[in-house]
């Protein structure tokens, strides 16, 4: 791990104070929509428009290939290059690599709404994914149903939660984020790892076939409002058809309870995600969420002061 990552837990905790400094906290009425829906869009602007202008700064430093802090892995997670072309980028852990990402990412009045809707007393990062979707004619950046839990299995908490923050303005033809509402008080469905699959009205009929009621819901998401939603609920998204980049960071939440469990695939082998390559080992040997270089805590109920 690059040393200066360790900065990371320095800035990263927020207290209560810190966020009614923010200005806003989402209602028990809007908590329990939340709860009942499955996602939730701040009705307000909260992140301000100069940190949105930073963060697409830091995304052209990016794509130019600058990095502020190295991981201590150089593969094995989605790292999209302007050599690999196509219309879809997606570049992983982008808040530990880069200055204006992580500024947006560390953003305090969306890791407290976070803990509200959450129901936790802290909110750790989990990961983070920078996409874009350059526009298109033939669907090739349509990001299909999925489940961010079916990706998660290692978590033990039902707690976790991502926000999507756009970037741009976006529009009805730019591909925005749809739900489909209430998926995340159905059964879990654990094939849904179907980010890559563009075919929205195939996986809709295998998801209705399995009993979900396929409900889908299209929110209008303003530059500088928040998207948020459960890890259970099923989402994706239509292609940019617009004129302009569709560019959105989303963040990955993890409350304070969710620890890393051991589970199998089918075929008995040990199910991996990224960050049990990238946590430091908990005494017992296992990746350990809580890293305060890879998962810091973002926001805390109790004032550290």
């Amino acid at each position: 791990m690059d040393k200066s990552l360790g900065r990371l837990q320095m800035d990263a905790t927020l207290s209560e104070s810190a966020m009614d400094a923010c200005g806003f906290t989402p209602t028990e009425m809007e908590i329990q929509a939340y709860e009942q829906m499955g996602y939730y869009i701040t009705p307000r602007p909260i992140v301000p428009s100069d940190l949105i202008a930073r963060a697409i700064d830091g995304v052209e430093r990016y794509y130019c290939g600058e990095r502020d802090w190295s991981l201590p892995i150089s593969g094995g997670f989605l790292d999209w290059r302007p050599e690999h072309g196509g219309l879809l980028r997606i570049n992983d852990y982008v808040s530990l690599q880069n200055e204006e990402l992580h500024a947006l990412c560390m953003h305090s009045a969306i890791a407290s709404i976070a803990g509200r809707l959450a129901r936790t007393h802290a909110i750790r990062l989990f990961h983070d994914q920078l996409i874009t979707k350059m526009p298109s004619s033939d669907g090739a950046t349509a990001v299909g149903w999925h489940v961010d839990k079916a990706y998660w299995r290692t978590c033990t908490s039902e707690k976790l939660l991502t926000a999507w923050i756009p970037l741009v303005d976006i529009d009805e033809n730019s591909g925005g984020i749809a739900f489909i509402s209430e998926s995340h008080r159905q059964p879990l469905q654990d094939w849904m790892t179907t980010f890559n699959d563009q075919n929205l009205g195939k996986l809709a009929e295998r998801a209705q076939k399995a009993g979900i009621t396929m409900r889908a819901v299209t929110p209008t998401v303003p530059l500088g409002h928040v998207s948020f939603h459960n890890g259970r609920t099923i989402h994706g998204s239509k292609p940019n058809r617009g004129h302009q980049p569709r560019i959105a960071l989303t963040v990955h939440f993890q409350d304070q309870d969710n620890r890393y469990q051991l589970v199998a695939d089918s075929h008995g082998r040990p199910v991996l995600h990224v960050n049990d390559l990238l946590c430091r080992r908990s005494p017992d040997g296992l990746p350990d969420y809580a890293d305060p270089d890879i998962c810091p805590t973002l926001w805390s109920e109790e004032d550290p002061r």
